[in-house]
């Protein structure tokens, strides 16, 4: 769980989807094609249709039926409509859910690094303006961007950051954590 860049197809624009209150939202997706899900969702409804269930299944599903009536099978939806081939952008996504995009989805590395020490992502736009951004994230009031090297040091470290950190009593957001200076070593 946390934030993650995913690479995208050129200009890519993400689908909505209306919740059941009627607000819109992203649609939530897989960092997989929809045709790889189905193909492991078989896999694993043939394996336990012809037996072949391990322990933990058998503890949990008295048979097959059971297994799929809370195993059902993927919904297209939630599964990327590109393949890795066409994914030549980079965008940061959240991956607390199935993912959505926390930023614009940009051509360049360099692009999207610049955005984010400009902006930080969608959420940190909206978390800057509340009363507590200082005193948890020890950010400024009313300004989101990570700053330049922090930026740089995600994009072109792990990509990856958990949602949150807490080392030494400190809180810190995963990408302030992953993306601290290594210590130095003294001898």
């Amino acid at each position: 769980m946390g934030r993650e860049i995913r690479k995208v197809p050129a200009n890519w624009d993400h689908p909505f989807k209306e919740d059941r209150y009627g607000r819109t939202h992203y649609q939530p997706m897989y960092d997989r094609t929809y045709q790889e899900a189905c193909a492991d969702w078989l896999s694993d409804f043939d394996r336990i249709r012809s037996g072949g269930m391990d322990k933990f299944e058998r503890d949990c599903y008295a048979n097959v039926c059971d297994w799929a009536s809370e195993n059902t099978a993927p919904s297209p939806e939630y599964y990327r409509p590109w393949s890795d081939e066409e994914a030549i952008w980079f965008q940061v996504w959240e991956t607390v859910s199935e993912g959505t995009p926390v930023s614009p989805a940009f051509e360049t590395q360099e692009e999207l690094i610049q955005y984010l020490a400009d902006h930080g992502d969608f959420w940190d736009q909206k978390r800057c303006l509340e009363p507590s951004w200082q005193e948890l994230w020890g950010g400024t009031p009313g300004v989101s961007g990570w700053g330049r090297d922090q930026a740089e040091r995600f994009v072109m470290g792990p990509g990856w950051a958990p949602s949150m950190v807490i080392a030494d009593g400190r809180v810190m957001s995963g990408v302030q954590a992953v993306t601290q200076p290594a210590p130095e070593v003294r001898p």
